[in-house]
């Protein structure tokens, strides 16, 4: 489409998402830790935990989009599912793309069950970890004569006061929507839990102005060895796309609003709102210019269409239109009528019409 650039490398996000129930009978409800730490709830929810997998560009304006590609529902039967899900999406997705892709994804799933598989199939990711993630320099050289046992696989430890000795360097860099001072650390490391493969490990931390402190230091890690420090903490701070997502996919689109017994239909359910989502994005890009700004949000002339207001727009034109005359129950196929079909919106339901 011509509204997307064209993509060198794809990044995906992956992660997962609570969306609170008040039914033990509701599809994969149990009861979940809630990391957002809310005031007004409790640590543990009854909740249903979606994993999804989403795809993070900017248009051709400049503004950043994230489509969803595929939300799928945690069994009941505990955490360790969320990594299998997470590799069947991957493995599921990335044959079809004919171009690198970079994963961005949280320290949950920095696990080496998901990320030695993506790197086989030549994927790279950019992700954080624990900041007692076990590192280590690059092995000394070969002896030129030979010795008895193994090469080494591993060199120094990276401790505590070897990071200290890192060189250090103060950036501004656009991170998380706005310009941020920065406090960088970098080194090309070997990674225990990847069994020894080549990363670029950064220690960063920012800068609060308002409380004249620094934030606590984060690791990120990058099996692109070639990227350098500030474009890893740019690249990262695209993830947090998919939060954006989630709320909006919850908020606006029905998902808080979910009633169906099954988790196949369930499922369903989902992708048809997550493809609706990435098409009225998509519509947001193409209309920009012959949008009614002035009919819609007039207080908010001379800024971006956003899918929000698409979907307002949208809803205005599509009310109380009776889509049902559409579906022929002989057949169960749907086929937009003759032009009758948006004139008269007073008609009887299905039932009666049938």
């Amino acid at each position: 489409m011509s509204v997307l650039p064209p993509l060198p490398i794809v990044e995906l996000i992956i992660d997962d998402t609570l969306v609170l129930r008040h039914s033990t009978k509701a599809p994969g409800a149990t009861i979940h830790f809630d990391h957002s730490h809310k005031h007004n709830r409790p640590r543990y929810v009854l909740a249903q935990n979606w994993v999804g997998l989403a795809l993070t560009l900017r248009s051709r304006s400049g503004k950043a989009l994230s489509f969803p590609i595929r939300l799928r529902l945690v069994p009941r039967t505990g955490n360790t599912h969320k990594l299998k899900i997470a590799g069947a999406l991957l493995r599921a997705f990335i044959p079809h793309i004919p171009v690198p892709v970079r994963l961005l994804t949280d320290a949950w799933f920095m696990r080496r069950r998901l990320l030695l598989p993506l790197l086989r199939q030549r994927g790279q990711f950019i992700g954080q970890v624990r900041h007692d993630t076990a590192l280590y320099r690059q092995p000394p050289p070969k002896p030129a004569k030979a010795q008895r046992g193994r090469p080494r696989k591993y060199g120094d430890k990276l401790t505590p006061e070897a990071i200290a000795t890192l060189p250090t360097e103060i950036l501004t860099l656009f991170v998380y929507g706005k310009w941020q001072k920065v406090r960088l650390q970098s080194i090309v490391a070997q990674a225990r839990f990847l069994n020894g493969h080549p990363v670029r490990a950064v220690w960063s931390a920012i800068h609060d102005a308002k409380h004249h402190r620094w934030s606590p230091t984060r690791l990120y890690l990058a099996s692109e060895t070639d990227l350098t420090a500030p474009e890893i903490v740019t690249l990262y701070g695209n993830r947090w796309q998919i939060e954006s997502l989630f709320h909006n996919l919850k908020r606006w689109w029905g998902i808080n609003n979910l009633w169906q017994q099954r988790r196949a239909v369930l499922e369903r359910w989902m992708q048809i709102r997550c493809i609706a989502w990435s098409m009225v994005q998509l519509l947001a890009e193409t209309v920009t210019e012959d949008f009614p700004m002035t009919a819609i949000a007039p207080w908010r002339i001379a800024t971006p269409v956003t899918a929000g207001l698409m979907a307002q727009w949208l809803h205005l034109h599509f009310l109380r239109v009776p889509f049902w005359r559409g579906y022929d129950p002989k057949s169960g196929k749907f086929q937009c009528p003759n032009p009758d079909f948006w004139a008269d919106t007073d008609d009887p339901p299905r039932k009666k019409a049938a």
